[in-house]
């Protein structure tokens, strides 16, 4: 499922949510228990600034699990958009996974679903986008669908993935400290060509 703007660009960055951009205290599932990392706005500013989208690609199982509505889920978001807001920063389109792990869907995370809707939705070059997260399910729906992937440590779960890369499983382009570290890499990974939008 999505909500999304249009913007023209065929690079994007595309994000995992909670553990990635806010603190991942299980489920979110209202909007006052959504609370941001520091530096998270003004990252996400930098990368509307170079010209990437930014694409929200985030497992939801609450919905699923009955935890919360799609409409909650809309409201936490209209709640991220006004945190990011006062630093000029937006988010340009956002895919979820609200099912639950046990349906069987082909969007939840490490599926490639999500990833594939956006591409579609936007026509992304994948292989000149990068996907930033925290779990090994992010970096592996990455690898399955030749995007770079980003590891931020910012949550228990980025240590499975080390681990998984480590005995050759996983392929992780970059491993930063928090979003903010992922977001200069990816900027010093656009301006060195690599993945600058052509000139029209």
């Amino acid at each position: 499922m999505s909500l999304h703007v249009s913007v023209s660009s065929d690079i994007a960055v595309l994000v995992d949510r909670d553990g990635t951009l806010n603190y991942d205290s299980g489920y979110v599932t209202s909007p006052e228990q959504l609370v941001l990392f520091p530096g998270v706005p003004e990252a996400i500013a930098r990368l509307n600034q170079l010209g990437a989208l930014v694409i929200l690609i985030t497992n939801q199982s609450a919905i699923g699990r009955g935890f919360m509505t799609v409409e909650t889920l809309a409201e936490i978001h209209e709640a991220m958009a006004a945190l990011l807001r006062p630093c000029g920063a937006r988010i340009d389109g956002i895919f979820f996974c609200p099912h639950h792990p046990q349906d069987g869907c082909d969007c939840r995370k490490p599926n490639v679903g999500l990833i594939q809707q956006a591409a579609e939705h936007f026509s992304l070059d994948l292989k000149r986008c990068f996907l930033v997260g925290d779990k090994r399910s992010d970096l592996e729906a990455a690898q399955k669908s030749g995007v770079p992937g980003v590891l931020v440590k910012t949550s228990s779960y980025s240590e499975d993935a080390l681990k998984a890369r480590d005995k050759g499983q996983l392929s992780i382009a970059h491993v930063a400290a928090t979003f903010v570290e992922s977001v200069s890499w990816i900027e010093s990974e656009m301006t060195r060509g690599l993945h600058v939008p052509p000139s029209p």
